[in-house]
């Protein structure tokens, strides 16, 4: 792969799923940021630029919606991929509304992640992970 790596930021709460993305993302050419709460991705050092979010709905303080809304009101929400257990329709409008990219229900496929990253690279016209 050439030039800068692609940057994704992974909020999921659930330490073994965090560690499996992570291999599936560093094995497919792409870079990781990993966080256990959303309330971390908020403390994070804000020049750590990220393309994308992998964003789990149900966090334990503050929610993956929660997060997504407070991104979007400061203007600086990253397309955000859900990948949640959770199976409401409310849940996924909202989150729809607030423009993200994909909304995946655990458990999801590895190709299904993969396709939601590679229209993130297409969109925003950046090389592929790989």
């Amino acid at each position: 792969m050439t030039g800068a790596q692609t940057v994704v930021a992974i909020v999921e709460n659930d330490a073994a799923l965090l560690k499996a993305l992570e291999r599936l993302l560093r094995a497919s050419g792409y870079g990781s940021r990993l966080y256990a709460s959303a309330e971390q991705y908020l403390d994070r050092n804000q020049v750590d630029a990220v393309a994308c979010l992998i964003l789990d709905i149900d966090l334990g303080g503050i929610s993956g919606i929660e997060l997504q809304q407070r991104l979007v009101a400061q203007g600086v929400a990253p397309p955000i991929i859900f990948i949640t257990s959770q199976i409401d329709a409310a849940s996924q409008e909202r989150a729809q509304a607030l423009g993200c990219l994909a909304y995946l229900r655990k458990p999801f496929t590895s190709s299904d992640l993969l396709g939601a990253l590679q229209t993130v690279d297409r969109l925003y016209q950046r090389p592929p992970g790989p």
